[in-house]
């Protein structure tokens, strides 16, 4: 009897791995004997060879590694966040003292890169006080004195509280009331940025602002290894940090709801944290140099310098504009950007111009760097290296609430996800431009795999690690970057290394929540990765274009990545030069799937193929995981009339093909699987979990 239950018990466990009959995924996969638990992998500690020892691995990426198809349910919760919280509905729906905002900078930034917190509420606490009196409690909170006292008597000099109060008095009410209820939210923020470096001297914090190379540049083939990244690491308190950065947009966009247009306003203060500097709804220039709080209520203003730039010195910088067409400009590390500090540029309406260099436009390294953009009118956003939505070791968010926008970098950007950090670039719609330089001489970043004629763009969606295994050995592991577009007819455009790409223990993504869009990449862009990491796109609709420029690309797999391309519905075309559609090299798991429409496929080969490698079979090797593992090239259509080009038979609409019968793919468990079939009624259960 006790054999009898364990036999079935086997058989019952089976059929639930195997997933339903009417699964189209599992019937790909079944045609080789696989099942969703096939596909990915945990490697054990005796993989000798195998890379150990990777340090600042975020908290998702073992079990996304290990169960592949858990990547498209990670993603679309993130869509979905854009979709729901930069709506009208979202942004002004308040649930615990916070709006949309709060919500989304929290699930598409922190909560990637810090599990500890989750968005109940910012726990706001200040209430609407006089400027002058929340100015004079922040100085008690700095330690300052605000009177002073010699030979029995007052100096008749400086007056502090006198002039203070009268500058505030030129004030309307409300407004120095608004006004003090945020500094007085800033400054309790500011005592959790301090408690989160408490253990790090100041003088590691600013080693770290000034590594000799940028950390996008410097990562991939460790040129230069910097250790006070890795002793700040092991020191900050990152819970601190982190609910202190949550205070702060909280905070800024309650003020941003009670703020009115008022246009004869000028108030400048230099307290102990740094200048509050206050504009009426006029034409004005600004300068953000050394500035904790920064609010414009209103007019076609001109930004200059340091303008939401949190650094060590000033670890919280802000900057609050309510509307007009503004124009910001600065070199480096500014608008919405941090090292070691919470830095946050909110501009609520009008059709903006953000240009700067490097580490901008929502860059984090060890600190929350936010650029966010509300309102439609349609925005432009140029910046060279580590912007627009880039983070090492912290959280860098650009977050775009909609409209024609135009996005323009030359690389480590536009979601890109670098060592232990987290990047993201949110666009809540629109018909916008996303333009990764691809030319090299333009660039400055020439790619070995491309005749260093194309740049190397780690953008649009990528994040890469430090591989120090062939170097000096301190391997870190990328991060987490995605690209969110909620919707439109959209254009990417990029060099190598870009949408939805990963390399070195990090998960690249692009999703794109519709339209007609238009992909164009060349090495390793669209879905792929290389050496121990994962690459995803997801597009929900439209009839999309999907071409690559070289080889290497659109669901591309090298030596245990997995590359997956997810097109749900439209008229679709797929190019690439040479292999790619599914394609796997060196373990890794490499799936194209596209659910419905008419499509058209190009590539070298055959849709959905492994290539075969003598290691997979050699158990005298050195090193034997390759025997070990498991990989796959999977490619699988779902209805419409498709075509393939005549060199790719026997792929064909309405077939299936795979490896020959005499194929050394087999024995090796390495499998090619290409299915073309009607869906009908049939989904793919992205939900149901492998065991």
């Amino acid at each position: 009897m006790r054999w009898f239950v364990l036999v079935l018990s086997f058989v019952l466990a089976s059929l639930v791995a195997a997933g339903p009959a009417d699964d189209p995924l599992d019937e790909a996969l079944g045609r080789v004997g696989f099942t969703r638990d096939d596909l990915g992998w945990r490697p054990p500690g005796w993989w000798v060879r195998f890379p150990r020892g990777i340090t600042h691995k975020l908290g998702h990426f073992d079990d996304l590694f290990a169960e592949p198809t858990a990547v498209v349910p990670y993603l679309k919760v993130l869509g979905r966040a854009v979709k729901t919280e930069l709506s009208e509905k979202g942004l002004n729906e308040e649930t615990r003292g916070a709006y949309g905002l709060y919500r989304l900078t929290h699930l598409a930034g922190i909560n990637r890169k810090f599990g500890g917190i989750r968005p109940y509420s910012p726990n706001l606490t200040a209430k609407p006080t006089p400027l002058d009196e929340a100015i004079l409690r922040l100085y008690r909170y700095a330690g300052r004195q605000t009177k002073f006292v010699t030979f029995n008597a007052e100096s008749p000099y400086p007056l502090l509280e006198k002039t203070l109060r009268e500058k505030v008095a030129t004030l309307p009410p409300e407004l120095s009331r608004t006004l003090g209820q945020l500094v007085l939210n800033v400054v309790e923020a500011h005592r959790w940025t301090t408690r989160a470096f408490r253990r790090v001297p100041l003088a590691q914090r600013i080693a770290v602002r000034r590594l000799p190379l940028n950390l996008g540049m410097e990562s991939v083939d460790a040129l230069e290894y910097s250790p006070a990244c890795d002793d700040v690491a092991a020191a900050w308190d990152e819970a601190s940090l982190w609910y202190a950065a949550g205070k702060c947009v909280a905070a800024m966009d309650v003020a941003r709801r009670k703020l009115k247009p008022a246009p004869k306003v000028r108030f400048d203060w230099e307290t102990p944290l740094g200048w509050i500097r206050v504009r009426g709804s006029g034409k004005d220039q600004i300068d953000g140099k050394d500035s904790l709080l920064i609010v414009d209520l209103g007019g076609d203003d001109e930004y200059v310098g340091a303008v939401a730039g949190a650094t060590p010195q000033q670890p919280i910088s802000l900057c609050l504009d309510l509307s007009g067409h503004d124009m910001y400009r600065a070199k480096r590390g500014a608008l919405g950007a941090a090292v070691c500090g919470v830095g946050i540029l909110l501009d609520v309406d009008g059709r903006d111009v953000y240009a700067a260099e490097q580490h901008t436009q929502g860059a984090g390294r060890f600190g929350f760097g936010a650029l966010i953009d509300l309102g439609n009118e349609g925005d432009e956003y140029i910046a060279r290296w580590s912007a627009q939505g880039c983070g090492y070791f912290g959280v860098g968010l650009l977050i775009d609430q909609g409209g024609r926008d135009r996005y323009y970098l030359h690389a480590d950007g536009q979601g890109f996800g670098g060592v232990g950090g987290v990047g993201v670039l949110c666009d809540g719609g629109g018909d916008d431009a996303y333009i990764a330089e691809p030319d090299a001489k333009k660039s400055g970043r020439p790619s070995y795999h491309s005749e260093k004629k194309i740049s190397v763009s780690n953008a649009q969606g990528c994040a890469m690690g430090r591989r120090g295994d062939g170097a000096d050995g301190h391997n870190w592991a990328g991060g987490f970057g995605a690209l969110l577009d909620a919707g439109g007819n959209d254009t990417y455009t990029s060099g190598n290394w870009s949408q939805g790409t990963g390399y070195w223990f990090g998960v690249g993504a692009l999703w794109d929540g519709g339209g007609n869009d238009k992909y164009e990449g060349h090495v390793w862009s669209q879905a792929t990765g290389a050496h121990f990491c994962i690459g995803v796109l997801i597009d929900e609709g439209g009839n999309d274009r999907h071409t690559s420029h070289s080889h290497n690309s659109i669901a591309f797999g090298h030596d245990f990545t997995i590359a997956l391309l997810l097109n749900e519905g439209g008229n679709d075309t797929y190019y690439t030069q040479r292999e790619g559609l599914g394609y796997s090299i060196n373990r890794s798991v490499a799936m194209l799937i596209d659910t419905a429409g008419d499509d058209d496929y190009w590539a070298k080969n055959a849709p959905g193929a492994a290539r075969y490698d003598k290691r997979f079979s050699d158990r005298t090797a050195l090193s034997t995981y390759w025997v070990q593992a498991k990989s796959i090239g999977l490619f699988l259509d779902l209805g419409g009339k498709d075509s393939y080009p005549k060199h790719a038979k026997p792929a064909a609409d309405g077939q299936a093909w795979g490896d020959p019968k005499d194929s050394k793919n087999g024995p090796a468990n390495n499998h090619s699987v290409g299915v073309d079939m009607e869906a009908g009624a049939r989904k793919i259960d992205w939900y149901r979990r492998a065991r």
